[in-house]
């Protein structure tokens, strides 16, 4: 049954160019736009059952089915359509000896009762333990074997590429479904049909097991919060690559307010900007009240949105004109990017606090001597 499938496939009606070197992936996506269809949908056929998986890689006979082509030209032009299997060593090649941290001490035991027993040089007692020079001169030099260095995580373009695409997908359907998060699955297919990147389903999945927003531990971290300890707690819960979410989905609603459900104005990129606070538990835009002030120089009684308008072109404005409320828009924007470039820094939110202490202790209304203890007291 599944050997007569590719002979079931309709071929497409559209055909499109071969292109040598091109990727499957790429392929299939102009295939897929040539002919009306969803490359995720595409690409799902072409992986064919039981899995029509996501991740799988395309069957090259079902390609040839649906395109009309010969199966050897696809392969000799998609150079990842089939995965050719390495040559297996010969058998005669001694295989290198994979040592372990718990046999270590043994090993290197050994290598330094075979160097007294006789002269043998690095290269000879390599040889006969299976395992490399430098392991050698590390057992001569101590007998207690070093510590394991650690690697550190290898970040590849494809995950640097498509990362903040990912994170405004996540914010959009967080935002169209009461907060929650969508799938690893639907993600990919929204990346390969309406962003038309080129990324594997293994990388959207390292990526989003690993994002604050569907790791909560990485997210809000809950230290032990002393008096007056507020401020180095706040800094612990709100990761910074919060901010950095956050400033990416600032980002796209400023270029396309209408894709957000917003209508563009002042009053309805602060309710939104409320609402995104009340979702980082009042953490996103913690210390932004105070900034505004010192940059004002003035206000401290007055919210947030109501500082912002006195900071723009004109000054206080109401009720808002049209291009009042543009200008209100614009320097929220540029304010909040201002802001946010300041709390990425490990002492922003610090600096912040202390530069709005030091404004507080010059005004009149400031009192910071406490009261004269009364007579007889």
């Amino acid at each position: 049954m599944t050997e007569a499938l590719p002979e079931q496939l309709a071929r497409l009606p559209v055909h499109v160019s071969l292109r040598l070197g091109e990727g499957t992936d790429s392929f299939i996506r102009r295939l897929a736009q040539a002919n009306h269809l969803k490359p995720s949908y595409l690409r799902g056929c072409l992986v064919g059952p039981p899995d029509y998986g996501r991740g799988k890689r395309p069957r090259a006979d079902r390609l040839a089915a649906v395109t009309g082509r010969q199966q050897a030209v696809l392969e000799r032009v998609l150079p990842d359509l089939v995965r050719y299997k390495r040559a297996r060593p010969a058998p005669d090649k001694p295989k290198r000896r994979v040592t372990t941290s718990a046999d270590k001490p043994a090993l290197f035991a050994a290598i330094r009762r075979d160097a007294q027993e006789g002269e043998k040089s690095v290269r000879q007692l390599a040889a006969r333990h299976h395992v490399g020079p430098n392991m050698v001169r590390q057992a001569l030099a101590s007998p207690t074997p070093p510590p394991r260095k650690k690697s550190p995580a290898i970040e590849g373009r494809a995950k640097r590429r498509v990362g903040p695409v990912i994170d405004v997908i996540l914010d959009e359907h967080a935002a169209a479904h009461a907060g929650q998060l969508p799938t690893i699955g639907l993600v990919w297919e929204k990346l390969l049909d309406e962003h038309d990147a080129s990324v594997s389903y293994g990388t959207v999945h390292r990526y989003m097991s690993n994002h604050p927003l569907r790791n909560p531990d990485t997210l809000t971290r809950r230290p032990e919060r002393s008096a007056g300890n507020y401020l180095a707690a706040t800094q612990q819960t709100f990761h910074t690559n919060v901010l950095k979410h956050y400033q990416a989905l600032l980002t796209a609603v400023r270029r396309e307010p209408a894709r957000h459900g917003l209508d563009g104005s002042f009053s309805a990129m602060t309710a939104f900007l409320l609402g995104l606070d009340a979702g980082s538990s009042w953490s996103m835009l913690t210390g932004f009240q105070e900034w505004l002030v010192v940059r004002l120089g003035r206000g401290h009684d007055l919210t947030w949105p109501l500082l912002v308008r006195h900071l723009a072109p004109g000054g206080w404005t109401h009720p808002l004109t049209k291009q009042a409320d543009a200008a209100a828009v614009i320097t929220l924007h540029r304010l909040l990017r201002d802001f946010f470039t300041i709390r990425e820094r490990p002492d922003g939110l610090a600096r912040i606090f202390l530069d709005y202490q030091s404004w507080m202790v010059t005004q009149d209304w400031y009192q910071l001597d406490a009261a004269e203890p009364a007579p007889g007291s």
